[in-house]
């Protein structure tokens, strides 16, 4: 039997009408297509004639996230941005198996939903990891990798797990963690629906699998990696070591004084997409 990662029917559904309000606001088509992996809800903006770009959010999170990025990027990219099944968003409510290529297999569906043999992806932490796993089961189809603070290529850090483990026993919903922002000022709209989406389901509570050394040697696409010096959460360092170990080709992007995260993705993108 599937559990649902909602906390109750009632607390998705609260979650879900205040998440459709924010989507309504945004100017972008709004898709959900079905995948043998369950329902997937997508957003899109540019043109179809432009090159594609396949964006996929971190844990706790949704496509709503990835906003700014959308608007950036949909002047000369063709742009979709995935609810990632398992996670909160409009997608399926059924978390996949992260020891499985199901996360992999769920995105070549997309993508074939999409009519789409090839595109560039980005993903954030969570994302980075479902990146990272298609793009070393289907090289071919990634024109361009792209990683902000990336899971899978460094464990988490002990302290951030037992702390995170430690909260929300008992049945009690955990609170969004401002440590990942390193004291970053975030609007009240904004972490009133962080703090929501805490409320409403279970994340994610074990280490994602690491790519192997042989794994990330099978990246021969170009590839950028954005990460925080100062987060809290990965072993940025460790992740930099790994890539420069097994990708020599990649461009590496280390922020002083930045956390997990990383407020304005597309700054880098832009650039590495145009090369």
């Amino acid at each position: 039997m599937k559990n649902s990662v909602y906390r109750s029917p009632e607390k998705k559904a609260v979650f879900r009408a205040v998440y459709d309000r924010f989507l309504s606001a945004m100017p972008f088509v709004k898709h959900m297509i079905n995948t043998p992996y369950g329902e997937t809800f997508l957003l899109e903006a540019g043109a179809s004639t432009s090159p594609a770009v396949l964006l996929l959010h971190g844990s706790c999170s949704n496509s709503a996230f990835w906003f700014n990025d959308i608007m950036a990027l949909s002047d000369r990219y063709h742009v979709f941005a995935a609810d990632i099944p398992g996670e909160a968003g409009n997608s399926s409510e059924f978390r996949l198996d992260l020891d499985s290529a199901d996360y992999a297999e769920w995105l070549a569906c997309v993508l074939d939903a999409l009519d789409l043999p090839r595109a560039s992806i980005a993903g954030n932490s969570l994302g980075g990891w479902m990146a990272l796993k298609f793009a070393t089961l289907h090289p071919a189809r990634v024109e361009k990798l792209m990683l902000f603070a990336s899971g899978g290529l460094a464990p988490i850090r002990t302290d951030f797990l037992e702390k995170a483990s430690s909260t929300g026993t008992d049945g009690e919903a955990r609170a969004f963690s401002e440590d990942i922002t390193e004291g970053m000022g975030i609007p009240k709209e904004i972490l009133d629906f962080l703090n929501l989406i805490f409320e409403s389901y279970t994340p994610i509570m074990v280490p994602l699998p690491l790519f192997s050394p042989d794994q990330l040697r099978s990246l021969t696409m170009p590839l950028l990696y954005v990460a925080g010096l100062a987060d809290d959460l990965l072993d940025s360092k460790a992740g930099e070591a790994a890539l420069r170990s097994s990708v020599p080709h990649a461009e590496i992007h280390m922020l002083p004084d930045v956390g997990h995260m990383i407020t304005t993705p597309f700054t880098w993108m832009l650039p590495f997409l145009a090369k």
